[in-house]
């Protein structure tokens, strides 16, 4: 005789309605494609000179993350109006910053290699702050810490900070990204100009 499964089980069985975290929910900002392509290839450089093994991450997913709004097994489907609601509040000028440092930050077996910024961080904090402002009151806890830093790759070896040559450019928006967990995928879920 076959049981019969209940409606709740025969989801799960699907892997629907389960609670691992399938999406990821983020505001950032990205450099342009030109300086993208440019932090790739600085990436690529010191990965050989460093002997890293990791994966360099892909121009198009280059980003310094402002505010990690949470990991979802499905987003809630009121979240994503809320976000953009807060992000449209968001009142700054657009901004030059540049990125002259390499180093690792710890990560346990993945310790991620990361582009650092000593000219333009206090503005990029100032949009971290800015976001979190207007970000009050629509949910989820939101990390007072921010290090402003480009992940660059994923590697088994940590190195210490060291200077490179400065990479410069235009913050002129933010942007809100869906992450597909696993996938190496974004989604670009809203776009708000700065200035």
């Amino acid at each position: 005789m076959t049981k019969q499964l209940s409606s709740t089980e025969a989801q799960m069985s699907l892997g629907l309605g389960s609670d691992i975290p399938t999406e990821r929910l983020f505001f950032a900002v990205m450099p342009d494609p030109m300086t993208a392509e440019r932090v790739a290839e600085l990436a690529d450089g010191l990965r050989e000179e460093h002997g890293l093994i990791g994966q360099p991450l892909a121009p198009e997913r280059l980003h310094v993350t402002l505010h990690h709004l949470g990991d979802y097994a499905g987003l809630p489907p009121s979240l994503l109006p809320k976000v953009r609601q807060a992000a449209a509040r968001v009142r700054m000028p657009e901004f030059e910053v540049c990125f002259d440092q390499v180093g690792s930050f710890a990560g346990g077996v993945k310790n991620p290699f990361v582009l650092r910024s000593e000219y333009g961080a206090e503005l990029l904090n100032g949009l971290h702050e800015e976001l979190a402002r207007c970000l009050q009151g629509v949910g989820g806890k939101l990390d007072p810490r921010f290090t402003p830093h480009m992940t660059l790759l994923y590697d088994r070896r940590r190195l210490p900070i060291q200077p490179v040559q400065p990479l410069r450019w235009f913050v002129r928006e933010f942007v809100l990204v869906r992450s597909f967990l696993g996938q190496g995928r974004y989604q670009i879920e809203g776009r708000w100009q700065l200035g």
